[in-house]
């Protein structure tokens, strides 16, 4: 399995070594075309699309809550209800020995 691994691996690679470029640039695009559907955001809307012939770019609006920990330490109560949480990742990375 690890050498399989390691041959998709580097096949993968070598397609993305080609493929940033047009990464690097349709990230330029998506940014702009984020900044003028933000633009067309009117109160109460949600979503703002804008069609293009193949793709429509979406620009979604959630909205959520966050806990203020320094507000929950300064009062003393932070350490009292943090709990650790474990996680874990693999990765893969380049080794010397090709």
């Amino acid at each position: 399995m690890i050498k399989e691994g390691e041959e998709l691996k580097a096949e993968i690679e070598k397609l993305s070594a080609s493929l940033s470029p047009l990464e690097t640039r349709l990230k330029i695009i998506t940014d702009i075309i984020k900044q003028h559907a933000l633009s067309q955001f009117r109160d109460g809307d949600e979503k703002v699309s804008i069609s293009g012939n193949r793709y429509e770019w979406s620009v979604t609006r959630t909205e959520s809550t966050e806990i203020d920990k320094d507000a929950l330490k300064a009062d003393g109560l932070l350490e009292k209800y943090t709990r650790p949480k474990i996680n874990y990742r693999i990765t893969t990375k380049k080794t010397k020995f090709e």
